[in-house]
Order: C-alpha cells, then sequence, then structure tokens
C-alpha cells in the first residue's frame, strides 16, 4: 500500500485537508483513466516535471508510469514523491509501476472592468 493510507487526513500544499471519502474518491477514478505522462529511463527530469504541471494546470487528476528501465536507480515511489513535491500536488496512489498525482485546479479570476467616467 502507499503512504497515503497510513494517516487519517492528508494535509495539502494549499492549507486544505483531504478526507479518506475524497481521497477514496479519486483513487476510484485514477484507476479507471489511463496514463497520460511516461517516465523514461533518465527518470524524473526538469522537463517531465514541467509537462506534469502543465498537465496538472488543465486537469486535476494526472496518472504517470514508470518505464522498467527508469527503476535501475530508483522505486517508483521516490519518483511518485518527488514529481509531487516539485509540483505542489498531491500523492493520491502508487500502484506497480504507475502513480496518481492531484492537485485542485486554480480557476481562472474574472478581470474587472474599470469604467471610464466621461468628463463633461
Amino acid at each position: 500500500m502507499s503512504r497515503v493510507w497510513s494517516k487519517e487526513a492528508i494535509p495539502d500544499r494549499e492549507g486544505t485537508t483531504f478526507q479518506k471519502k475524497q481521497l477514496r474518491r479519486l483513487q476510484s477514478r485514477s484507476r479507471r483513466t489511463d496514463a497520460t505522462i511516461w517516465v523514461g529511463k533518465q527518470g524524473a527530469t526538469e522537463d517531465m516535471l514541467k509537462h506534469v504541471a502543465s498537465q496538472l494546470k488543465a486537469r486535476e487528476l494526472v496518472k504517470l508510469k514508470v518505464h522498467k528501465s527508469a527503476l535501475t536507480e530508483t522505486e517508483t515511489s521516490k519518483i511518485a514523491e518527488k514529481a509531487a513535491a516539485s509540483t505542489g500536488s498531491t500523492l493520491v496512489e502508487v500502484m506497480g509501476h504507475t502513480f496518481t498525482l492531484y492537485k485542485r485546479r486554480e480557476l481562472a479570476k474574472p478581470k474587472e472592468k474599470h469604467w471610464a467616467v466621461p468628463a463633461n
């Protein structure tokens, strides 16, 4: 099992707290989705971490699959923790060679309209 189940509540970077029900829903969603990013033999490179960050902006849940050639020097859980720490996301699940990251999507703030008052 992943490190997620060892704690009752998981603090997120923004200060909110995930409850177990929400975590289970995320894990359920994770199992139904396919991996969108593959980690190659170089491991967690800067380019890969930038790609993960951009995917997390587009969607809240990102699933990554680690190739066996990347696992010669490190484990999947170590790569997952590094990716979660560098992107500010939460590690939802590590299962085999795949792991899932979650980050609440930032909604675009509407721009304030400044009305010009005509001078008389």
